[in-house]
């Protein structure tokens, strides 16, 4: 019972949550829909298919960020991208509501503040 609490207790400890969202591949949340998981200080930029809006599931750990990226790596640079805290402090990343991006993102990630 120990080892239960003490591999929850580290695995919480250690940033090792994530945020979930409904990417949708039309605007305003319309359209085709997959839920997608990206853990806490991760990229996810195979598997993810263009998205133009999402909602908001769940929330990451404390002062993560929510990226997303015209590219399909997670790279800023010469891109077009957008980021949000995904811990539930932001007033546009919150959860049931629908975000539109104004681009199509093809890579998503969460890194820390």
């Amino acid at each position: 019972m120990h080892l239960a609490k003490a591999l929850t207790l580290f695995c919480l400890s250690s940033g090792a949550l994530s945020f979930k969202i409904r990417a949708f591949r039309e605007g305003d949340c319309k359209g085709e829909a997959t839920e997608i998981n990206i853990w806490d200080n991760t990229c996810k930029g195979s598997g993810v298919p263009k998205t133009l809006s999402f909602e908001v599931l769940s929330y990451g750990a404390h002062r993560q960020r929510a990226g997303f990226y015209s590219d399909g790596s997670c790279n800023a640079l010469g891109r077009e991208w957008v980021d949000y805290f995904a811990d539930g402090g932001s007033n546009v990343f919150k959860k049931g509501g629908c975000i539109n991006l104004g681009f199509g993102a093809y890579s998503m990630g969460s890194r820390s503040a």
